[in-house]
Order: C-alpha cells, then structure tokens, then sequence
C-alpha cells in the first residue's frame, strides 16, 4: 500500500517536471531560430551601398548579423528627391518595416533627420572626408600649394566649397564629381578638392588616377569630417547595446579595415 501511493506521488511530481521543463523551453530562444533583422540600406550611394553591387553597408550588415546571431535581410530603399533622407527615414523606421537604417552621415554632433524623429543611432562605424587631389603636371604638393594656385575645383554647394570660400582659395565650382573629375584629367583646374568617396565610386566604375595625384588625404578642418552611424527606433536599448559591442568587435579584429579598404576608402574607420 505504501509503496503504491510513493509511485503514484513520483508520477505526479515526474508530470509536474515535465510539464514545469516544456514551459521553460518555449521560452527560452532556440538556435537557428532568432528573430530577423530587416537592415535598410540606400539603392544608389556607392561606395556605401548599391543594389546592383552591394557595397560598404552591405558587407557590414551580414558581419553584424554573424556577431550578434541573427539573420539579416537586406531591404534596398530609394531615397526621394523630395524630403530626401528624411522622408527615406520616417518611412523606413515605422514598426514592422526596417530596424536598422544604415550610412547616416553626421556632421558635427548630430544628424538632424535622426533628431527630428527621435530616433536613436549607433557608434560611428566610418569617418572620412575630402583629400586634395592635384592634376596631371601640376607643381601643387599641399594645402598652402593649392591656396596660391589660380585655380581649385570643388562640387558647389559642399562642406569643402564653403571651406574654400572661407580660407579665400581660387575655386572653381562644379555641378557634380563627375564634372570635377573631367576637369583635373584635362587640366582645367591646377587641383581639387574632392570627396573621398565619389573617388572610390569613380575607381569602381574605371576611372584611374594618375601617378601622385593624391597629395593630401587629411585637410585639417573638422567641417570637412563626416561620421556615419545606424540608425534604430527608439526603446530598444538591448539592440543598441549589442549593435556597438559588435563594431568594436569589427573594429579591434580588422575586418571593418579590410571591407573599406575593399571598397576604396582609404582614411579607414573612427578609434
């Protein structure tokens, strides 16, 4: 009698285990099983990010998405003529579409789209900026060479157009890099300061520098600096947390070094 009603406690409590482990199981996250991340990248801003050819910002998504164990999909977005990055933004970041935006530039502390919308963003993953490039035979070494030249192409409009103004060099204004990138090959302009990455963009579609041609890859003005950053929706501490122990990871073992020397930007990442 005894020794039916001890088996027939054990059985109770052996269901009661059971029952106690599954729940704790369903709870607990499954390997293989974490949930997406949906990283939204810009269609047409090589050398960051192209739908046709990757880029910067795509490599770097799918190293995130090893580090922190979850599948990454990469949703390309267009950026609009009207409203720009911020009209991209506002659309990209409602819930359920993207959870991270990526390439966000800041100049200076912030970026205002990202403000605007309360959103929040990540460590800066790359800086870069303007290098002085100096033209086929052309006797400019530096930055005070270029100063005393007749005449500095720079694309109007820009960070480097209104430096050049300030420090009263000769510019000469241009449309686009393109233009400007015409204009050093045939000698029309004795220099130019030009935006390391429409070089790189260039470099990738064929374009080919000439012998020493880059004389200066570090103009010293903050103004002349951009950052970029990922940006997130708001509340989500954990991801971001995450987000930038994965960085400092890319960033300390080389791998954020070999993707932007890969893809041509030479002044590599922010310590």
């Amino acid at each position: 009698m005894n020794e039916m009603k001890f088996s027939a406690s054990y059985a109770l409590m052996l269901v009661f285990a059971l029952c106690l482990s599954h729940a704790y199981a369903s709870d607990a996250p499954k390997t293989g099983t974490m949930p997406e991340l949906v990283a939204c990248l810009s269609d047409d801003n090589a050398p960051f990010s192209s739908s046709n050819g990757g880029g910067i910002d795509a490599e770097m998504s799918r190293r995130l998405g090893e580090f922190l164990h979850r599948p990454v999909r990469i949703s390309w977005i267009a950026i609009p003529e009207r409203g720009g990055l911020g009209r991209a933004l506002r659309l990209a970041m409602k819930p359920g579409n993207c959870d991270l935006f990526f390439g966000i530039p800041v100049n200076g502390t912030a970026n205002e789209d990202v403000l605007e919308q309360h959103l929040e963003t990540s460590e800066p993953y790359l800086s870069t900026g303007y290098v002085l490039v100096a033209a086929k035979g052309s006797n400019v070494r530096t930055l005070d060479d270029a100063q005393r030249a007749q005449r500095v192409g720079v694309v109007t409009a820009t960070p480097a157009d209104m430096y050049l103004h300030k420090q009263r060099f000769n510019r000469i204004p241009y449309g686009n890099n393109r233009d400007l990138l015409d204009a050093l090959s045939e000698g029309a302009v004795n220099a130019a300061v030009l935006w390391l990455p429409a070089l790189a963009s260039a470099e990738q579609r064929g374009f080919e520098l000439w012998p020493n041609a880059i004389r200066d890859e570090h103009l010293p003005s903050p103004e002349l600096e951009t950052r970029f950053v990922i940006a997130m929706r708001s509340g989500e501490a954990d991801l971001k947390a995450n987000l930038n122990a994965a960085l400092a990871h890319l960033r300390s073992d080389g791998s954020l070094d070999s993707i932007l020397r890969r893809h041509g930007i030479a002044r590599t990442h922010v310590q």
